[in-house]
C-alpha cells in the first residue's frame, strides 16, 4: 500500500473522452479525418481522485495520429484547461496512473513534473519504464483506490476500482480504461479490436466481466459514466432521497 486515508475517495471526471469509430462503423484513415476535421479527437477520458494524495487517471491526448509540436501544445492546453475547471493545476498531483500504452491515454505525461507515474506491473516492465512504479493486481494505491488488472485491449492493461460515495449511498466505481471503450460497445457487447496490439477476444470479455463484478458504475475509456447495477444501488438508497 503507497498510503492510506480516513476520509472516503471522491471521483470527478475531469474530460470525457470521445470515440472516432462507433460500433456501426468500420475503422478507416478516412473516417479519422473527417472526425478530426469535425473536431473528435479520441483522447481518452480523464479522471480525477481526490483521496490523501491527488490521482489522475490516463491523460486525455487528442489526435494522437498528429505527431506535431502544434498538437502537442494544443493537448497540453486542453487537459491543463479542463484540470482548471474542476480546481487543479498540473503540479497539484501527486500520482498519475496509466491504463496502458496507448498514447490517446499516457501523451500529457509531461506536464505532471511532480507526479509519480503508476501502472501495472507487466506495462512497466514490458516497456522499460524506469520513471514508473509498478502496481499488482487488487494492490491498493490507497485506502479505497484498488487496481484491477483487466487484459485484452492490451496484454498489460489495468483499471482502477474506487470505493466512494455518489449522493447518499455507496457505491464502487470502476475507471476503466479501454477494457470498457464506451457505453456503446458495453451494450452491444462489443469488444474494441482496431489497435495494433490487440490481445486477446477471451481475455477481454473476461476483463469486462471483472468489471462488471468490482463495480456499480463504470467510466468508460471514451465516454460518459454509467449505472451497471441501477436496482442494487436504488435498494441502497435512504428512503427519504429524492432523485
Amino acid at each position: 500500500m503507497y498510503g492510506t486515508t480516513t476520509t472516503t475517495p471522491r471521483v470527478t471526471i475531469a474530460k470525457v473522452g470521445s470515440l472516432c469509430v462507433e460500433t456501426s462503423e468500420v475503422a478507416s484513415s478516412l473516417g479519422l479525418q473527417i472526425k478530426e476535421e469535425l473536431g473528435i479527437g479520441g483522447g481518452s477520458s480523464v479522471s480525477i481522485i481526490n483521496a490523501d494524495r491527488t490521482i489522475l487517471v490516463d491523460t486525455g491526448f487528442d489526435y494522437e495520429w498528429v505527431n506535431s509540436s502544434d498538437n502537442r501544445k494544443n493537448n497540453a492546453r486542453r487537459l491543463t484547461m479542463a484540470l482548471k475547471e474542476v480546481d487543479i493545476a498540473p503540479d497539484d498531483v501527486d500520482i498519475v496512473f496509466i491504463t496502458h500504452w496507448h498514447r490517446d491515454h499516457f501523451g500529457n505525461l509531461n506536464l505532471f513534473k511532480k507526479a509519480q507515474f503508476m501502472a501495472s506491473k507487466l506495462l512497466v516492465k514490458r516497456h522499460g519504464l524506469k520513471n514508473f512504479i509498478g502496481v499488482d493486481d487488487q494492490q491498493n494505491i490507497t485506502d479505497g483506490v484498488k487496481v484491477l488488472f483487466t487484459p485484452g485491449h492490451t496484454v498489460d492493461h489495468a483499471s482502477i476500482v474506487v470505493e466512494t460515495e455518489l449522493g447518499p449511498i455507496r457505491v464502487r466505481v470502476a475507471i476503466a480504461g479501454d477494457a470498457i471503450i464506451s457505453h456503446s460497445y458495453f451494450r452491444e457487447e462489443r469488444i474494441w479490436r482496431n489497435n495494433p496490439d490487440f490481445f486477446d477476444d477471451v481475455d477481454a470479455r473476461k476483463s469486462v466481466l471483472r468489471v462488471i463484478d468490482n463495480a456499480d458504475v463504470i467510466i468508460p475509456g471514451h465516454g460518459v459514466p454509467f449505472l451497471i447495477n441501477g436496482s442494487s444501488l436504488e435498494s441502497r438508497m435512504p428512503r427519504d432521497s429524492v432523485l
